[in-house]
């Protein structure tokens, strides 16, 4: 995850601000994501799954949870083949980094992967809960590993 919302090899170090979900829930469902995204992509499915090591800080705020959406546009036509959405993570309340991985497991998921051919590739971190924003770490921080060579 690159600072100014592209995906790409890793780059300097820095955060962004994921926005507080206001005290409602929005679990499943993006609201003020931070979003990154990737155009133009060929290569070739590897049969794996989408793996994932997100940097979150939620500081002293209690109640925080971040969840993230990875979509897959197979073509650049605007239609999403593969949406995937994880479950929330949820943060504590001690400041320092903490890690989001695929282990959480899948909230929800539709379609399939295979080949992208001019493809394109969206992240979404959003706040599901609470009250408070939280700090997610870009650059040489979090990763997003794509099943593709």
């Amino acid at each position: 995850l690159l600072s100014g919302g592209g995906l790409g090899a890793a780059g300097t170090a820095g955060t962004t601000t994921v926005a507080s979900a206001g005290g409602a829930n929005y679990d499943g469902t993006p609201r003020n994501p931070v979003v990154f995204t990737a155009t133009g992509l060929n290569l070739n499915h590897t049969g794996g799954q989408t793996t994932f090591d997100l940097f979150l800080d939620a500081g002293s705020a209690v109640g925080n949870g971040v969840q993230v959406r990875v979509s897959y546009d197979l073509t650049g036509d605007g239609s999403w083949e593969r949406v995937e959405t994880y479950r929330y993570f949820a943060t504590d309340p001690v400041p320092g980094w903490e890690h989001y991985t695929q282990s959480a497991g899948l909230h929800s998921s539709s379609g399939s992967l295979g080949n992208l051919r001019g493809g394109t590739v969206r992240v979404e971190v959003w706040s599901a809960i609470g009250a408070n924003p939280t700090t997610l770490g870009v650059g040489d921080r979090s990763v997003v590993r794509l099943p593709y060579t």
